[in-house]
């Protein structure tokens, strides 16, 4: 959900700095649509970084992690509290 709310401010954001551009050209600028495309555009970026889902980890390397594993993972943890 937050991914789609994202995109949608950027890309309202980026329509209203098109804007801003063209009545820039025209001598007719407006300081508040720079400013809310920039906002919207800068809040949509945020909204789609944190809805992102997070990466799944890989499975390479799984032995190699294993080995060099320094402390006891969070299973073993809860083994040792059980006891």
């Amino acid at each position: 959900m937050l991914l789609r709310l994202g995109t949608a401010l950027t890309l309202i954001g980026l329509i209203v700095l098109v804007v801003f551009l063209i009545t820039f050209s025209a001598d007719r600028a407006d300081m508040r649509t720079l400013l809310a495309g920039a906002g919207l555009a800068v809040a949509g970026l945020a909204l789609r970084r944190r809805g992102q889902p997070a990466p799944e980890e890989s499975a390479r390397f799984v032995t190699m992690r294993k080995v060099l594993r320094r402390g006891p993972t969070p299973d073993e943890e809860e083994a040792e509290e059980e006891r």
